[in-house]
């Protein structure tokens, strides 16, 4: 009953090839459109009961970043009805396009990741960390974001492309909060060590546990999944501490499904999926404050994106200069 289809850069494939639900879908008010950049891992089961509880048919589109998703979902008549998987400091650039929902089981979550107006709903925590193949380095481990500035790691490291990646971003604002310096200095100590800039957290893990690089950026989630899956990936919290980012949902403003996307928030705050969540090694957001959080680099989680699109320029400039 579920359809996944992939995003191919900005262009979705469903409306590009003219291709939709197939005949046996039902009727309109019966469906659910949904977009993101999170692996299969994390939505998977959850769609399928909600479809199975609900009798909503679910249609996930799919891409290697969050950013080219917010961006289609701004440009409009995007299809979509709720974007799952994002992070404050991205949504906050695109908060005109989100409804605001206050959902019942909202009340358990803590203020502090919670937003304000409730253009979107948390329902993890998704530390940022570090990995690092384990095979290929077993001296001197990468244990800081400033060893990721050292010269040791010249070429060696693989990071979301902080251009279509929300946990690129992430990276590039830890760094900063993390060490002292010109932003541009920082950044461009960092942009001399990454050998592999990849789309999306995923791809950071496989490049790390292929040898493609020996160090990667990624969320801590992802790293656990493939530490446990017996891949060749050493899971690091840095000393200096991380970025702690609520990992939403959020509707999208004038959709055509509105209350099938809430009743989706409403079913992931759930305690049963909730207890999944966990299981799955993700941090409920119901229980964000009751486990042992790695340190925290910035209190207020929607304060470290505040400047993202300056970031995003430096970044490209410094990318550029290594290409040139």
């Amino acid at each position: 009953m579920r359809r996944v289809i992939p995003l191919l850069g900005l262009l979705l494939l469903l409306c590009a090839c003219g291709t939709g639900p197939s005949a046996s879908a039902p009727e309109d008010s019966r469906r659910l459109v949904i977009f993101t950049a999170r692996s299969a891992a994390v939505y998977d089961d959850a769609v399928r009961e909600f479809e199975r509880r609900t009798g909503i048919w679910v249609e996930v589109r799919t891409a290697d970043g969050t950013l080219p998703l917010l961006e289609q979902i701004a440009a409009g008549d995007s299809g979509c009805d709720l974007l799952l998987g994002a992070a404050p400091d991205s949504l906050s650039a695109h908060g005109d396009c989100f409804a605001p929902y206050a959902a019942p089981l909202a009340a358990d979550i803590p203020d502090a990741w919670r937003d304000s107006e409730d253009r979107w709903t948390p329902f993890a925590l998704l530390p940022t960390v570090l990995i690092y193949n384990d095979q290929l380095v077993q001296r001197n481990v990468p244990d800081s974001w400033a060893d990721l500035t050292g010269v040791a790691w010249r070429g060696r490291i693989a990071c979301p492309d902080p251009t279509v990646s929300a946990t690129g971003c992430t990276a590039l604002q830890a760094l900063l909060l993390a060490l002292p310096g010109e932003e541009e200095a920082v950044l461009s100590a960092f942009a001399r060590n990454v050998g592999g800039v990849v789309p999306s957290a995923a791809a950071a893990v496989n490049a790390v546990a292929d040898g493609s690089c020996y160090v990667g950026v990624t969320t801590e989630d992802l790293a656990l999944q493939a530490a446990d899956s017996g891949l060749s990936v050493t899971v690091v919290w840095p000393e200096e501490g991380t970025v702690l980012q609520p990992d939403c949902a959020a509707v999208v403003a004038g959709c055509a499904h509105g209350d099938n996307a809430r009743a989706f928030i409403d079913f992931l705050l759930s305690s049963e999926v909730q207890t999944r969540m966990a299981e799955q090694f993700l941090r409920p957001i119901r229980d964000a404050d009751s486990g042992d959080l790695p340190p925290a680099l910035a209190d207020d989680p929607y304060g470290a994106g505040a400047h993202q699109a300056e970031l995003l320029t430096i970044w490209r400039s410094l990318t550029a200069e290594e290409t040139a």
